[in-house]
């Protein structure tokens, strides 16, 4: 692995750039599988660095971006110029300061840390400047216009980290909500293939989608209308004990030895540890109805709301209504 590292060649500029090319066609044809997550990286790339990043590189902006690069490797000085540019990356990430992780049974364990340290030299200089992002915090009013003959909307709040103590019942009642209003508003009586809502607690943001939707406005208006339904509606406990249920088992969800040692491994990269892990297993169980409405009140304010559209141009007028700024993929 090393050595394919260390020998990576940039001087194919013919086959690079068929390699971008690829990258564009799966890109553009990911939009319409993928249109729901798209759309809710638009609506919140204004809430945190990642979330930005995120959209920048693997969102919708990333795939704009990846067509104007497409585009410009046309003209050959450009191509000739770009392959120089991913040869300096590639030195940098050569002289960058490295972690590892090796997972192996007991009988090779020996053996495979020899190879590791025969094949993993140390980095030249550890001299570079820390990665780090400049912080962002924005509300975004996003519609993309592309190819498509349905929607997929997206409506996003700020909310707060995993490490926060209202982040279990936020995570909850994610479930809460597409079980017991979205699933038959959005899908059974709207006609969507799918739809509800999530916390994401890395970036601190709650949001509701829906997917390859016939709908637009009337979607954004049941989004608003479930969390009326949240705080009017006496609640049946069976519905809140099967939202617990389903992120205790998205927590719970076996993996294999060397599976459960790399998500241990990179959780702990970022100070999740186990008793960080345990502890919000802890506070799911614990929610209640009145958490869920609590948290609803205080976090998933219209006027803190960000929106994201993936759309056709016959629907331009309508994401007009809503005040979206309109970009054209």
């Amino acid at each position: 692995m090393w050595a394919t590292l260390n020998e990576a060649r940039f001087d194919e500029h013919g086959r690079i750039r068929e390699l971008i090319a690829q990258g564009r066609a799966r890109r553009e044809q990911s939009v319409t599988g993928s249109g729901h997550s798209l759309a809710m990286a638009a609506a919140c790339s204004g809430m945190s660095p990642s979330a930005r990043i995120s959209h920048q590189l693997n969102g919708l902006e990333g795939i704009k971006s990846l067509k104007a690069l497409d585009d410009s490797l046309n003209e050959p000085t450009e191509l000739a110029a770009f392959c120089d540019r991913i040869a300096q990356v590639h030195r940098l990430i050569l002289a960058a300061p490295r972690q590892y992780l090796l997972v192996s049974d007991r009988e090779h364990l020996d053996s495979s840390q020899a190879e590791l340290q025969k094949q993993w030299s140390a980095p030249e200089t550890n001299k570079l400047e820390k990665f780090s992002l400049p912080p962002v915090s924005s509300q975004e009013k996003q519609a993309w216009l592309t190819n498509t003959q349905v929607n997929f909307c997206a409506k996003a709040y700020p909310t707060v980290p995993v490490e926060h103590p209202d982040s279990a019942a936020l995570t909850v009642l994610g479930g809460f909500l597409r079980n017991g209003n979205l699933h038959r508003t959005i899908r059974e009586q709207g006609g969507a293939y799918g739809g509800g809502a999530s916390q994401d607690n890395n970036i601190a943001a709650f949001r509701f989608f829906s997917y390859r939707d016939p709908r637009l406005l009337e979607t954004f208006a049941d989004f608003e209308q479930s969390l009326e339904w949240l705080q009017n509606e006496e609640h049946d406990p069976q519905t809140l004990e099967e939202a617990v249920l389903g992120i205790i088992s998205s927590l719970d969800k076996p993996s294999s030895p060397a599976g459960e040692a790399k998500q241990t491994f990179h959780a702990e990269l970022f100070n999740r540890t186990r008793e960080k892990r345990e502890d919000f297993r802890k506070r799911v169980l614990a929610v209640t109805v009145d958490d869920l409405q609590r948290v609803a009140r205080t976090y998933l304010i219209e006027k803190n709301a960000s929106y994201g559209v993936v759309t056709h141009a016959g629907n331009r007028e309508a994401v007009e209504q809503l005040g979206l700024h309109i970009h054209t993929l």
